[in-house]
């Protein structure tokens, strides 16, 4: 559960369940996944269109615009991979893929809108997103 109080007002809820499975002494492969909920307590649309950073977290409508509705929805999915290798046996080396989703239609207007990957009209904007990179760790 997470809180923000400054200038989004929001409440961010996220439940996730994952499983490592062990391939041998140095690989494993780890398998997750995610579900949230967010609930806006302030949203105003104006401040947050005009690019001010702040306004709340409004609902986005069909057009993928900013309403002056609060959001209360379902929000965003993941589903998550992971191969933690052990290099040596202090440093482990994780590349990871996500792929991440809306939960609701409302969810899919709000990606859209602030979204930057596809068309220029929000609209026409993809809602779902898929991510990798790779982790190092050092333990001691």
């Amino acid at each position: 559960m997470y809180k923000e109080i400054d200038r989004y007002k929001q409440w961010y809820f996220l439940l996730g369940i994952s499983h490592t499975f062990e391939l041998n002494r140095m690989a494993s492969l780890k398998l997750g996944a995610s579900a949230s909920y967010l609930l806006s307590t302030y949203a105003d649309a104006a401040l947050f269109n005009a690019g001010a950073g702040y306004g709340g977290y409004p609902k986005f409508g069909g057009n993928a615009l900013a309403a002056n509705d609060k959001f209360g929805n379902f929000h965003d999915g993941t589903i998550t991979v992971n191969l933690p290798i052990k290099a040596t046996k202090s440093i482990t080396v994780t590349p990871s893929v996500s792929y991440i989703f809306p939960l609701s239609g409302d969810a899919g207007d709000e990606m859209k809108g602030q979204g930057l990957k596809g068309s220029a009209s929000p609209s026409d904007r993809d809602s779902s997103f898929v991510v990798g990179g790779i982790t190092a760790s050092f333990t001691f």
